[in-house]
């Protein structure tokens, strides 16, 4: 049976398709545009069968993981999404514990009661994902795990994003927009190093990401 239409879906996507995917991020730029550009590239599947839809978080909403989420529980009461249809909240950790005093304990306990509901954390934010596509953790040492963990700045620059412009080889730097050319021909190595520091029950609690637990549900065969 086709779906009632949703007006989420973008022009020319698989308004049939049998799986949608919808994701809510934090971040308004980075998240967004990776995941656009996964989705038209030859990695993404696709066969017809699952659909990703990006939600938009307006201006004046929250951008706290629990805002963020709210928004993603909105889409799902507001339109014609099937039980099978998953929902997905993508969010660093950063410092929303140790400044905001938010709850990711809390926070995963909620996702757990909304069905079809999971949770993408990155430690200490997105970017972790992108080292992975070139680097594992053993590759670096204890000094540089613990900047990867503060991810301190130095000007307008943390140092993840520095590290990222000098691993990409990129003359133009890490600008928050990653660049698909370089990162997606390496999705795959990323989703491998990721699940290989995987150690933790709910969300990374030291350096890592859960991101790999989505995209390998998206990847092409």
């Amino acid at each position: 049976m086709p779906r009632e239409p949703i007006p989420l879906i973008r022009p020319g996507g698989f308004r049939d398709a049998q799986k949608m995917f919808v994701l809510s991020y934090e971040g308004t730029v980075t998240e967004r545009k990776y995941f656009e550009d996964f989705r038209k590239s030859d990695h993404f599947n696709k066969s017809g069968l699952i659909e990703i839809i990006s939600l938009t978080r307006h201006k004046g909403r929250g951008s706290d993981p629990f805002s963020v989420k709210k928004l993603l529980k909105e889409a799902k009461s507001s339109y014609g999404f099937k039980p099978t249809d998953e929902f997905w909240l993508i969010v660093d950790r950063d410092d929303w514990e140790t400044i905001h005093k938010l709850s990711f304990d809390e926070l995963v306990a909620e996702c757990k009661k909304v069905e079809n509901f999971y949770l993408a954390m990155s430690n200490p934010c997105f970017e972790i994902w992108l080292v992975l596509h070139f680097k594992g953790l053993s590759d670096f040492t204890e000094d540089e795990i613990k900047l990867l963990i503060e991810n301190p700045k130095d000007g307008k620059k943390n140092y993840i994003d520095r590290l990222l412009a000098q691993l990409q080889g990129d003359e133009r730097g890490y600008n928050k927009r990653p660049n698909p050319l370089i990162y997606l021909p390496l999705t795959r190595s990323a989703i491998a190093r990721a699940r290989s520091i995987d150690t933790f029950d709910g969300y990374p609690k030291s350096v890592g990401t859960h991101l790999y637990k989505l995209i390998e549900k998206l990847i092409v065969d």
